[in-house]
């Protein structure tokens, strides 16, 4: 339950420093800023549950949710390239900041996990 609780928190947290520099510097951030955080939230629960089902070691399913997700996040790149999004390098260098920080985010929590486990 506390792993959800710190999912929840780091979501609401994540919104906030994007927020102010959409507001206060807003050549920096692609106006899809806030699609892409939701498609990555909703992107990392998805994962969470399908690694909740599967029989593995938690490294082998950290490992593997983590592959799948940068092949969809490629995927979900291209899609929003082909669309014809304004200021494609914007949107893809913003994609992957907020990517990477969820990947951060996830390793370590595994971490912690690692931790517990080995006391």
């Amino acid at each position: 339950m506390s792993s959800i609780k710190i999912n929840i928190t780091f979501y609401l947290l994540f919104f906030f420093p994007f927020f102010l520099l959409r507001t206060f510097c807003n050549e920096l951030i692609n106006s899809y800023i806030y699609i892409i955080i939701i498609i990555n939230i909703f992107l990392d629960i998805i994962f969470k549950i399908i690694a909740s089902k599967l029989f593995m070691n938690i490294i082998l399913k950290v490992f593997t949710a983590t592959f799948i997700r940068l092949v969809l996040s490629i995927i979900i790149i291209l899609i929003f390239h082909l669309l014809g999004i304004d200021s494609s390098l914007n949107f893809i260098l913003n994609y992957l900041i907020v990517y990477l920080l969820f990947i951060i985010f996830e390793i370590s929590i595994l971490l912690l996990n690692l931790q517990h486990i080995k006391k």
